[in-house]
């Protein structure tokens, strides 16, 4: 059974709400007779400052006004709301979500929807002629790849050129403190630069040392440009040999084609003469010299 509500509860609310929340409330505590904490608790629970706000809304005392002073000729000619008559703000606006396919949102166009209605002319006719051949494809990455290697590499002399003879020992010093591990990634050796903690360079003045920065960080990018060279290389010697070995099933379908025709013809007692030939024989021959063509092209290249 639940206890009852102490009168007193109410009477302390009363006190409060008459003073105006002048009062204390230990004052209101001694009373009638408990603690401070316990009149600040119901003060919390009953919510005693909610009350005192109601009634002075009721009472008007303490309401804000709304609306302009009486007299006060700051909406003259206002008819509320809106563009005025006549204005063409909203045309062709139709309200709503943007149209289809804006581009608001794009920013730095990594993730951009492509459609093909809002391509251009020039975006069409690149999107029609590239080449989606895997060893024409990973042909252009190799290149790329070995362009940007060599740029990283004169970079790296070009700034190794303008050192002087300090800034030559402190770049050294840190180049003994970055090992490099070679660790094995689904069948490739990779080349992860390691750095180790085992040389501090204390005193470093930003105009002095800015060039050596800069190398190494040349050097840990050019790791990683190697590394994916030697991946598309890897990958380019998997397709072409994945071409080779789809050559040789043809020229095995080929000569499986020609022991069946032979083994018909002696069971039939015909001659190879009289054997109608339904080009399948010369379609593989075609499909083989395509794939062989493909193949010492792939094999030329890499």
């Amino acid at each position: 059974m639940p206890r009852p509500r102490d009168p007193r509860r109410d009477e302390a609310k009363k006190l409060w709400l008459d003073s105006g929340k002048e009062i204390k409330l230990v004052d209101i505590a001694k009373k009638i007779g408990v603690s401070a904490s316990t009149i600040r608790k119901w003060k919390s629970q009953d919510k005693w400052d909610d009350d005192l706000k109601g009634s002075a809304l009721k009472s008007n005392r303490s309401a804000p006004k709304r609306g302009a002073p009486k007299g006060s000729q700051n909406a003259k000619g206002n008819k509320g709301g809106g563009a005025p008559f006549g204005n063409h703000n909203a045309i062709g606006n139709k309200g709503g979500k943007p149209p289809p396919g804006n581009k608001n949102a794009v920013t730095t166009g990594e993730y951009e929807t492509l459609m093909w209605d809002y391509l251009d002319d020039d975006e069409k006719e690149l999107f029609e002629t590239v080449e989606t051949d895997p060893l024409y494809q990973i042909d252009i990455t190799i290149r790329e790849l070995s362009i940007r290697q060599r740029r990283m590499m004169k970079r790296i002399k070009n700034l190794e050129g303008g050192l002087t003879e300090p800034e030559k020992r402190v770049l050294q010093e840190l180049k003994d403190s970055k090992d490099v591990h070679v660790i094995e990634k689904d069948g490739v050796q990779v080349k992860v630069p390691v750095k180790t903690s085992a040389l501090v360079v204390t005193e470093i003045e930003e105009t002095q040392y800015r060039k050596i920065d800069d190398i190494m960080n040349i050097e840990d990018a050019l790791t990683r440009i190697t590394n994916q060279l030697v991946k598309a290389i890897k990958q380019k010697h998997d397709i072409a040999k994945s071409y080779g070995e789809q050559s040789l099933k043809l020229e095995q379908m080929k000569a499986n084609t020609e022991k069946t025709k032979v083994e018909i013809t002696r069971l039939s007692g015909e001659t190879m003469d009289d054997y109608e030939d339904d080009g399948f024989i010369e379609a593989l021959g075609d499909a083989v010299e395509v794939w062989n063509d493909d193949a010492d092209g792939s094999t030329e290249e890499a």
